[in-house]
């Protein structure tokens, strides 16, 4: 995406380490208060995830339409497709809404399910370790990779091509720096084949926040950019 497009430092330079400062801080301060508030179905993390994947899918419908006639038609299946992994997100992180209203869930689903939830994700690799590595893979290259080349020099792809169209701005760096590194520790543990560490707390839970907000924050992007490229006059 080119430099044209870009938000305000606010959202996509100041917000995002906020989460984590308070999830850590919460942490540090008051293990009790992080039990109670932070941890859990109904804590913090957990609800804050599905609430930034549903104003993702509220801003996608918004940059589908703005798409429509100003972008080729990749790029606006491409932006169908974001939506429809933000809605996705939201829905299996709500349980579809078992979290929230705390139905019983159905026998089948139940026989299927790790964990007798109303999700999918618990079900198979192919609806979460899956999507999941692909959505990571396109934080760290996408988010990380390209955004870090252009601050060190590389030539921005072509105006209008899909490179130019598609890949993540400098808007979502600081969100895919942060959810990469939530995890390192996490990953150091299993690495070096350590039962715990001085610290713990579910570092799975904030990445999904984090991979939640790189969507909103690149589909807020997308809708900046689209609002500057003029629609072409309708056919008389």
């Amino acid at each position: 995406m080119s430099a044209r497009a870009r938000l305000h430092p606010a959202l996509w330079l100041w917000f995002p380490p906020l989460l984590a400062a308070l999830v850590i801080g919460v942490k540090l301060s008051s293990p009790a208060l992080y039990d109670r508030v932070i941890e859990g179905e109904l804590g913090l993390t957990e609800l804050a995830t599905p609430l930034v994947a549903l104003i993702g899918v509220w801003i996608g419908v918004a940059t589908i339409r703005l798409a429509r006639g100003r972008a080729p038609l990749f790029v606006v299946l491409w932006l169908v497709g974001t939506t429809l992994a933000c809605f996705y997100f939201a829905g299996e992180e709500l349980s579809w809404g078992q979290q929230l209203f705390q139905w019983d869930t159905p026998e089948k689903i139940a026989a299927l399910n790790d964990q007798q939830e109303t999700n999918l994700h618990n079900m198979s690799s192919w609806f979460d370790q899956k999507p999941r590595l692909l959505l990571e893979l396109w934080v760290l290259i996408g988010g990380i990779v390209v955004p870090v080349r252009r601050l060190l020099g590389k030539p921005p792809p072509a105006p209008g091509t899909l490179p130019d169209w598609l890949w993540p701005g400098i808007e979502c760096l600081p969100t895919a720096i942060l959810a990469i590194a939530i995890k390192l520790p996490e990953r150091y543990k299993k690495l070096a084949g350590i039962e715990s560490l001085p610290f713990e707390i579910r570092w799975s839970e904030p990445q999904e926040y984090y991979f939640a907000l790189f969507l909103l924050l690149y589909l807020l992007a997308m809708r900046a950019r689209l609002r500057q490229t003029p629609q072409p006059p309708a056919p008389r």
